[in-house]
């Protein structure tokens, strides 16, 4: 009696749409075979929940104007392929667009709130080159 070799397991997900619902369906399969060795259906927002509780999402704005999101991991590591980079101005062009704000029903108290705050950070912004310039 020869000793068979162990046979390589690998992980899966597949998505599954049916009439009731989106589901996951998880489990394991022999690698290079496809053969599922083990699964389970799960709705796929008990999948969503599980996995996106141990997220955290990080946003800063860099000195060049732009809004960098990043999602790190319950082990504190970041996921490099959920990554958002967008420019200020895009940002705020895209909020006060007709359309956007025809959507949104944004009163004028929002919009000069808005303002207030964009202006706010223009200052910041001036104080820092101020004292950049003095620095140099």
């Amino acid at each position: 009696m020869a000793d068979a070799q162990p046979q390589a397991v690998e992980p899966f997900v597949d998505l599954v749409s049916r009439p009731d619902g989106r589901f996951a369906c998880v489990g394991y399969r022999a690698a290079g075979l496809g053969h599922t060795l083990a699964s389970v259906e799960l709705p796929i927002h008990v999948l969503e929940q599980a996995v996106t509780s141990g997220l955290e999402l990080f946003t800063m704005v860099t000195p060049a104007g732009e809004i960098v999101s990043h999602i790190f991991g319950s082990s504190k590591s970041e996921l490099s392929d959920l990554r958002s980079v967008n420019s200020i101005d895009r940002l705020v062009s895209q909020t006060v667009s007709p359309k956007n704000l025809r959507l949104e029903e944004a009163s004028t108290t929002e919009l000069g709130e808005l303002l207030k705050s964009l202006e706010l950070a223009i200052e910041h912004v001036r104080a820092a080159l101020m004292q950049a310039s003095v620095e140099t």
